[in-house]
């Protein structure tokens, strides 16, 4: 009698083709996982909040109010990795963010501006502390870690000598103990319970808006183009045809610009401008980066995974303040996050995982 002989997978690792199969699938799906990462994150904090806090967590009242609080700081994230894309850092947006907040509150209290005009004037401060940062990381050809971090200091000396050391509250009231037309146009910048659109606030709208604008900025640019390159290699891009120089003035000052617009949304949140606004806002910023994907080596990242890392700080930030975590396993937990994003970023990082079945895909 003839005997049946076994599948060829068999014979070569005692496995069936279905097993082979699930390892070839696998074997090509773990080194994507490392780009993956950001959403993988999002999903996981989801899970957590639902699992720990059910509809506490999950409603739409307490999730819009998480990212309302934590929209400057997006916003900041965006800017950051801009300059991030072209392998630089700037550690001042913090700081130029509190004296946006500042100058907004300065603006309306003292001078009885509008809005309208407030926000532009406080993004144009925010540039041109940015066109600073260029000036100093291209023409002086200082380092940017260096000359971001003098930059903070110096815009916080700035912020707290204008301001005298003294908070400026910015609901101001009328002799009838209403808010007065300009102060309550200026609460609808971010202060809680005041919406646009549909429950909606300005500063998860100014978010939005920015995130997009940004994305098209890098993706369907020529400009665009020329910051991934000069990120990439900035010997290749001048070669090219880049203006290297010219490409890192104009993202700092972007940074800038975006530190300066959420200067007002800050100031209106907290119904005032602190002079200690804005302190640590920056890694928080460079976390949401760092944690969307984005490579501090320069010319890999996009706006999109920057907004879904900064949507993952959001939800965390709201989780463990639901949970009752202190601040201090907050700060300590947030840290290690930003370690195994980074982690998870290094080339060849998953190749462990990933070669073990590629030799037996390769052997069967």
């Amino acid at each position: 009698m003839s005997k049946t002989l076994p599948p060829a997978g068999d014979t070569a690792t005692g496995t069936g083709p279905h097993l082979q199969t699930l390892r070839g699938r696998l074997s090509r799906a773990l080194p994507s996982l490392g780009s993956l990462q950001s959403y993988i994150g999002l999903l996981l904090v989801v899970a957590v909040g639902i699992v720990t806090k059910g509809q506490i967590f999950w409603n739409q009242d307490n999730l819009t109010n998480a990212v309302t609080a934590f929209a400057s700081r997006g916003i900041l994230a965006v800017g950051v990795t801009l300059v991030i894309l072209t392998a630089g850092i700037d550690l001042s947006v913090g700081s130029v963010l509190g004296i946006g907040s500042m100058t907004a509150a300065m603006l309306l209290v003292h001078h009885g501006l509008s809005p309208w005009a407030i926000v532009p004037l406080c993004a144009l401060v925010g540039a041109f502390f940015g066109f600073l940062n260029g000036i100093g990381t291209t023409w002086l050809r200082i380092q940017s870690f260096v000359m971001t971090l003098a930059m903070l200091s110096v815009v916080r000396g700035i912020d707290r000598q204008m301001s005298d050391n003294v908070a400026v509250g910015v609901q101001l009231v009328d002799p009838h103990g209403h808010l007065t037309p300009k102060a309550a146009a200026f609460a609808a910048l971010g202060t809680p319970g005041h919406t646009l659109v549909a429950g909606i606030g300005y500063p998860v709208i100014a978010f939005v808006a920015v995130c997009v604008a940004a994305q098209l900025l890098l993706s369907r640019t020529r400009f665009g183009r020329h910051v991934y390159a000069v990120g990439g290699n900035p010997t290749a891009a001048r070669l090219s045809g880049a203006n290297v120089n010219l490409v890192i003035i104009a993202v700092f000052t972007l940074c800038g610009l975006l530190a300066g617009f959420a200067g007002p949304i800050d100031a209106a949140y907290s119904a005032s401008a602190d002079p200690l606004a804005g302190t640590s806002y920056e890694l928080d910023a460079i976390a949401a980066a760092v944690i969307g994907g984005t490579s501090l080596a320069g010319g890999k990242g996009t706006i999109t995974g920057t907004a879904v890392g900064a949507l993952i700080l959001t939800l965390l930030d709201n989780i463990l303040g639901l949970n009752a975590i202190s601040d201090n396993m907050q700060m300590i937990i947030k840290g290690l996050i930003v370690v195994v994003a980074v982690v998870l970023q290094r080339p060849g990082f998953l190749k462990p995982l990933t070669e073990p079945l590629r030799r037996l895909r390769a052997r069967a």
